[in-house]
């Protein structure tokens, strides 16, 4: 796998320092390094349709009340090429109340399982895609 690079990016409001995997940005080497898996598994035919930051609108009674944007959408291959199931995975640090409020209303809201992947664990996930749960 190809390691991440660091690179220092101007940004309005001051800087910041932002992570290369694969000519993409990320905020953290964390993120970056799960998407070099996820690039590795579509080319190992184990996934497709890789996403990045997938957002979804969290709505009650017609009212828009938050967004939840994961890190990453992707649906597995099983052996046969067919589609299997959609994964959605966040890479976090830490995981804050306001956090875990948007990730429990999008897993009721659309009756899905999102797989948080803490940073420091990142490099357990190297073959690991998750079941359908």
């Amino acid at each position: 796998m190809k390691p991440t690079s660091k690179k220092s990016v101007k940004k309005s409001s001051g800087r910041y320092e932002a992570y290369q995997g694969n000519m993409v940005y990320f905020n953290s080497t964390a993120k970056a390094d799960r998407y070099l898996q996820l690039v590795q598994f579509v080319g190992d035919k184990l996934i497709t349709d890789l996403e990045l930051n997938p957002e979804l609108p969290i709505v009650v009674n017609n009212v828009r009340i938050t967004n939840y944007i994961a890190d990453f959408r992707y649906v597995t291959l099983e052996p046969n090429n067919h589609r299997g199931y959609a994964v959605i995975e966040s890479v976090v640090g830490a995981t804050t109340d306001t956090y875990k409020l948007k990730k429990r209303l999008a897993e009721v809201t659309y009756g899905i399982k999102i797989n948080t992947i803490p940073a420091k664990e990142i490099e357990e996930w190297t073959e690991i895609i998750p079941l359908n749960q």
